[in-house]
């Protein structure tokens, strides 16, 4: 073979030898990533599921206006925890000249203890005589306007020019309320005097009448 041949077959094998074999990366310089496309766009990594424990923040009350307040209960008479004063004055020429006074308390609604006092001077046909009571009172029927009361009373007589005795009884009547704090009692009372020894020398053993009152609930 003459030297002209074995040159290009020298060049022709070299040739050879320095095409590129897939995944040879020595044609690189040693990159895999350039052996495999170092221009291709690399797929993004999948999203791990987040394993945050933090709950949810609670939801904000909404705003709710406030209830309007309740109005007061009218006030009628015999309320517990309300005291009342009596004042009862009068005059006639039978019995004369009348002053009357009283106080009670309200310890549950519609029952009431008190106290009664009174003085008649006397008339033509009677004698001067007074009246140291203890009463209770109850009031069945009450409403803003009116009450209907019961009262049960006793205690000392002191009768002029004559022995002290003994008064027990009791009386109806109506109380018409002209304001929350201030009314009317219209109503009946008798008194029986004790002991019969006591009355016997009088005209009656009992003392009764038409009452007329102010009733003032502080």
């Amino acid at each position: 073979m003459s030297q002209a041949g074995l040159f290009l077959l020298l060049l022709t094998a070299q040739g050879a030898g320095s095409t590129p074999t897939p995944g040879d990366s020595s044609s690189t310089g040693g990159d895999p990533a350039a052996a495999s496309g170092a221009g291709s766009p690399t797929a993004p990594a999948a999203a791990s599921p987040s394993t945050s424990t933090e709950e949810p923040a609670a939801e904000a009350p909404r705003f709710q206006p406030p209830w309007p307040p309740t109005p007061p209960r009218p006030r009628r008479y015999g309320d517990k925890g309300t005291p009342e004063i009596a004042l009862g004055l009068g005059y006639s020429s039978s019995t004369g000249f009348l002053a009357a006074g009283g106080f009670r308390y309200f310890v549950v609604d519609g029952v009431a203890p008190g106290f009664e006092g009174t003085y008649v001077s006397g008339g033509k046909y009677g004698a001067a005589y007074g009246l140291a009571l203890a009463a209770l009172r109850f009031v069945p029927l009450r409403t803003t306007s009116f009450a209907l009361v019961a009262t049960a009373r006793g205690g000392r007589v002191f009768l002029a020019d004559h022995d002290d005795g003994w008064g027990l009884g009791g009386g109806l009547g109506v109380i018409v309320m002209m304001s929350p704090n201030v009314g009317l009692e219209i109503g009946y009372e008798a008194l029986r005097l004790l002991p019969a020894s006591f009355c016997a020398d009088l005209r009656t053993c009992v003392l009764q009448g038409v009452v007329l009152g102010l009733r003032v609930v502080l």
